[in-house]
């Protein structure tokens, strides 16, 4: 085996969130005349902690959220979750057939990792490996998560290999010292491979990879 250890982001590499995610704050940004496309959204948006998208979002537009807009966006998004979310195909397969240890290190708070990966069937596989950079402060590019993980699996960063899909979750993990493979099955692969990142497009084809 190449690595010691995998850590998987959470969002757009083991379920299928970024879809609802993305629907859900263009529905809410439209209450302040803000039109974005989905496409535009996925660009801009994908990667980022919540915080980062407030932020982006008041600057570009020069707006101010309300004070309840996290709470709405949480509610509609779980909400969906718990209807809409799906694993991402072939990701069950490979958790069932990974002979190292892993771990789930996500941008995203801890009670949204949990509701996703027990609505998708994939919770017992990473129960007590789960990591949020809410809970340390900390979020993708800072490589804390990461390295959080890596600790708890007792293994190194450069004998650690990271699976994500946005640039920062990227970035975090080459901030860390780690491995680190994109997961792209859609036609912006270039967005990747054009910065000298290994990208794969199927997940059934990890196992493979790893080896």
């Amino acid at each position: 085996m190449k690595y010691k250890a995998i850590i998987f982001d959470c969002d757009g590499v083991l379920v299928d969130s970024e879809s609802i995610t993305m629907n859900v704050f263009i529905d809410l940004f439209k209450d302040y005349s803000i039109d974005i496309t989905y496409e535009e959204a996925i660009q801009t948006l994908t990667g980022k902690a919540f915080d980062q998208i407030v932020s982006y979002i008041q600057e570009k537009y020069q707006v101010t959220l309300k004070n309840n807009f996290e709470a709405e966006f949480r509610k509609r998004t779980f909400q969906a979750f718990e209807n809409d979310i799906q694993p991402i195909p072939g990701i069950k397969e490979v958790v069932e057939h990974l002979s190292l240890p892993f771990a789930v290190a996500s941008n995203g708070p801890m009670n949204k990792m949990e509701l996703n990966l027990k609505t998708t069937g994939l919770y017992s596989f990473f129960k007590g490996n789960m990591f949020s950079a809410y809970d340390l402060n900390a979020w993708k590019p800072d490589p804390k998560v990461f390295l959080t993980a890596a600790a708890h699996l007792n293994v190194a960063p450069e004998d650690s290999l990271v699976i994500e899909d946005s640039l920062s979750g990227i970035q975090a993990a080459k901030n860390g010292g780690f491995n680190v493979l994109a997961y792209c099955p859609h036609e912006d692969a270039e967005k990747f491979s054009s910065q000298g990142i290994d990208v794969f497009t199927s997940m059934k084809d990890l196992l493979v990879l790893i080896k």
